[in-house]
């Protein structure tokens, strides 16, 4: 089962049809369990869950603490270029828009690792603009191995690769690989996504079997909120 698969197996009408016929007793019952399921989700982002939200805070926070401990994890970004070959709706680094463009060289990532080093971070998140040829791979196993001599958990937002492309990342020291699906509403995907390998909806979907399949050790999930109904798309990342 992949990504893609259970996305065609789940129907956004009847998600949202469930999750709107939620009510104040579906949102008590899933608060009073100590496993939820997917239905219990859906009632705690429902609209008959508003009142409740003093009561969810609270359970939020007994299992943060339960978790994590009193601790606090920061990183920081880095980006190393807006050059991008998708013109989506919502973004300020879409090809169509008139801007400067700008790709750190390896003596400017240098500088910028050194510059954020001194900081006191240890945790960087590289970010970039989706541009295959002269932002992919190629220029990724060059620019890794520089920033890992300054820092020991290295995060990627960029766009979707290959799964031997992520192995091959693997093994210079990559950690982690957030990747946003924007929205699980296919319709609403093509209206945003104009231009580029961007508009692959199912090759954006599957990313994370990919990254699975190599190994990375977490893999960041998310929706973009806005863009659709965030109670609907919210419930598909959970899925």
């Amino acid at each position: 089962m992949s990504f893609y698969t259970t996305w065609e197996q789940t129907s956004w009408d009847d998600t949202r049809l469930q999750l709107y016929s939620k009510n104040a007793a579906d949102v008590e019952t899933a608060l009073s369990k100590k496993h939820l399921n997917t239905g219990d989700f859906m009632a705690l982002l429902s609209p008959a869950a508003e009142s409740y939200l003093p009561l969810m805070a609270e359970r939020s926070q007994q299992l943060t603490r339960q978790r994590f401990g009193n601790t606090l994890h920061l990183f920081i970004p880095l980006y190393l270029s807006n050059l991008c070959a998708n013109d989506c709706s919502y973004c300020g680094f879409s090809m169509s828009n008139r801007l400067k463009r700008k790709t750190l060289s390896p003596t400017e990532i240098e500088q910028e690792c050194q510059a954020i080093k001194a900081k006191g971070f240890d945790t960087l998140l590289i970010v970039t603009g989706e541009h295959e040829t002269k932002v992919g791979i190629d220029y990724f196993r060059h620019a890794l191995p520089i920033i890992k001599r300054y820092f020991s958990y290295v995060m990627f937002e960029v766009q979707p690769l290959a799964t031997h492309e992520y192995a091959e990342l693997r093994t210079l020291g990559l950690d982690a690989v957030m990747v946003y699906q924007e929205t699980y509403q296919a319709a609403t995907y093509a209206k945003h996504h104009l231009k580029g390998k961007k508009r692959d909806f199912r090759w954006r979907l599957e990313t994370p079997d990919r990254l699975g399949e190599c190994g990375i050790d977490k893999i960041g999930l998310g929706s973009l909120i806005g863009l659709e109904d965030w109670r609907i798309d919210s419930t598909f990342t959970a899925m």
